[in-house]
């Protein structure tokens, strides 16, 4: 399965987890610590869903889902 996920936490402990348990089923896993972070990578990595914390610092989880939903139409989950 070459499925991208892109995790947008700013809590490393529970974007570990989410990414350890993906990974375990074959997803392919990369993560971001804050919704600048987030956007960047939305938009390099091209994946093909997005997990996406609200409570973040710089940018929420609302303006980060808005910025991308402008260049793209990936799933995003928040």
């Amino acid at each position: 399965m070459d499925r991208k996920i892109l995790i947008v936490d700013d809590e490393k402990n529970i974007a570990d987890i989410i990414a350890f348990n993906l990974k375990k089923e074959g997803y392919q896993v990369i993560k971001a610590g804050d919704g600048e972070e987030g956007v960047k990578m939305a938009m390099e990595e091209n994946p093909d869903l997005i997990l996406l914390d609200i409570m973040m610092p710089k940018m929420d989880g609302y303006q980060v889902c808005q910025q991308i939903r402008s260049q793209t139409s990936v799933p995003i989950l928040m």
